[in-house]
């Protein structure tokens, strides 16, 4: 632990928040409960309205910083690049409010960052959908990050020199894709060298697969899965046995012309990452005909109003 705020943490974590105090106590104890504990925490609210302020005081271990913003941004890329200005760790990881890391999760990715030399790892997570399907996300072909899969931010960790080499995360106002998918996608084209953690470590609830998560204050499965987390020593098993049993069930389901179908996918998906696109920009291109509002689409699910294009 740090006895003194004026040491350098080991790690800057970056929590960017609006809004949803009702959930945002289950990130910060995740963080909290790190067997790495060399680390410090800057939530940064982007001009909350809500009681986050109160919930935030709450905590009162030296480590946290809160933040408020003066202005709405309206997505994560104001409120990060906040942080990553204010970050003082050799290493930066990002956690999204609405979701939660296991114990070992900074222990894990830190020691797979200096072992293989790495510049920034993710580890693999495990995604809560609606009618509680999960998918688990990190798992990719040959082990090998390709800009044409999304792997959320709260899954990485990296050395703060990655952010020198990058810059900071833009705008989606100047994007077809979500910030953390571009930004994630330029450290690949940096060419600096990303390792995957075939281990699972965090768990995302998206509020963007909820509709109206924010304005109804959604809470109830997170007070679930957050107790699962702190009180079940089986609880990793337990989200990678359901996965496994659904993963089965859709592989006899998939059958006959189905398996042409998707063979034909796949072909054209190849065609169109050799002509240097990726599918999700594409199609986000050819459904919304204007950058950002792909995000707009998230907000209007999650019970927010769009943002102003201008």
């Amino acid at each position: 632990m740090l006895e003194n705020s004026t040491l350098k943490p080991v790690v800057t974590v970056i929590m960017a928040t609006y809004n949803r105090s009702n959930i945002l106590h289950y990130a910060v104890q995740s963080v909290l409960r790190q067997t790495e504990t060399n680390w410090e925490l800057l939530v940064i609210g982007d001009h909350c309205t809500d009681d986050t302020e109160a919930v935030m005081a709450s905590f009162t271990d030296p480590r946290i910083r809160f933040i408020n913003l003066e202005t709405n941004v309206g997505e994560q890329s104001g409120p990060n690049n906040v942080g990553l200005r204010q970050a003082r760790g050799e290493y930066i990881a990002f956690l999204n409010h609405d979701d939660m890391w296991f114990p070992d999760h900074l222990a894990v990715c830190l020691t797979t960052l200096r072992t293989q030399q790495a510049d920034l790892v993710f580890a693999m997570g495990a995604v809560i959908m609606p009618e509680e399907e999960i998918a688990l996300v990190g798992i990719l072909p040959d082990n090998r990050y390709k800009p044409v899969y999304f792997v959320p931010a709260s899954s990485w960790v990296f050395h703060r020199s990655v952010v020198d080499a990058v810059g900071e995360w833009y705008s989606y106002k100047k994007l077809w894709l979500v910030p953390s998918h571009d930004w994630l996608r330029r450290v690949d084209r940096k060419g600096k060298t990303i390792s995957i953690i075939r281990q699972l470590t965090w768990l995302a609830i998206p509020s963007g697969a909820r509709k109206n998560s924010y304005r109804e204050r959604q809470s109830r499965e997170h007070d679930y899965y957050f107790n699962e987390l702190c009180t079940n020593p089986a609880f990793k098993e337990s989200l990678l046995a359901r996965v496994a049993v659904a993963f089965l069930e859709k592989e006899n389901r998939f059958e006959g012309v189905g398996m042409i179908w998707q063979g034909l996918k796949n072909i054209v998906k190849k065609q169109v990452i050799a002509a240097g696109f990726l599918p999700l920009e594409l199609r986000l291109m050819w459904q919304y005909r204007r950058k950002g509002e792909g995000l707009n689409y998230l907000r209007s699910m999650r019970g927010l109003p769009k943002l102003n294009q201008k």
